[in-house]
């Protein structure tokens, strides 16, 4: 079985219509979702990195005119296009690693929940993200935080602190961990991004507690969140 066979029967869908409910924006982030949404900004196009059912690019119809969602498995990039037909919806197939159909300096935005641990090559995939941003666009990342102070607990029981799937990582007989791949810390994420030339704009911890999370992110964060510019003039 291929590791894109695997994400499919992982995330096997129906390819019914689903209800995509509205996020709430209007809390201190809870959770991943919250988390971008509560970013501001409106604007022309939006590249969601790693799709999934089109739920978080569901959030955006109002504040962007295209919407654009990347996915590397084709079950739930179907499941996409069903749950976002009538919106300006364009749906790509592939990996961040190589995003030749989208063009340089053509996105205003890019989002990305809980995806950047599942690309193998994460240097290729953030490069990717500079350049289709125009100078002045934003990207908006999130990924389980490793660091996290359950996980350093977990680490010093001798467990594995997976980051998707209970019993250190033994969850699903698909995909080990849920098919994570990479393990972020808030320093590692940032030191990723700004090696692709991005600029930090500053960071936000969430979790079930609220803002209890953003005490200090790279501790008591459930997820490591970074919203990041690309610098007016910069070459690709």
């Amino acid at each position: 079985m291929s590791l894109e066979q695997r994400y499919d029967a992982f995330y096997v869908s129906a390819l019914e219509k689903e209800s995509l409910s509205e996020v709430d924006a209007s809390r201190w982030p809870r959770n991943r979702l919250e988390a971008i949404v509560s970013e501001e900004g409106s604007g022309q196009a939006i590249l969601d990195i790693g799709c999934g059912n089109g739920r978080l690019l569901h959030q955006f119809r109002a504040r962007y005119t295209q919407l654009i969602g990347l996915e590397y498995s084709g079950v739930r990039l179907a499941q996409a296009r069903v749950n976002l037909e009538g919106l300006a919806f364009a749906a790509i197939q592939g990996s961040a690693e190589d995003m030749g159909s989208v063009s340089s300096e053509s996105v205003d935005r890019i989002i990305s929940a809980d995806t950047i641990e599942h690309v193998p090559d994460v240097y290729a995939a953030v490069a990717e993200m500079f350049r289709v941003l125009r100078p002045g666009g934003t990207l908006v990342i999130n990924t389980p935080n490793i660091a996290f102070a359950k996980k350093r607990v977990l680490l010093l029981l001798g467990r594995f602190p997976s980051t998707s799937q209970p019993n250190e990582g033994h969850g699903s007989d698909i995909l080990f961990d849920g098919g994570h791949l990479h393990y972020f810390t808030y320093r590692s994420l940032r030191l990723l991004l700004k090696r692709a030339g991005f600029q930090i704009v500053g960071w936000k911890g969430f979790g079930p507690f609220g803002r209890v999370h953003h005490v200090w992110p790279p501790l008591t964060s459930v997820a490591v969140h970074w919203l990041a510019r690309k610098p007016e003039g910069a070459q690709v």
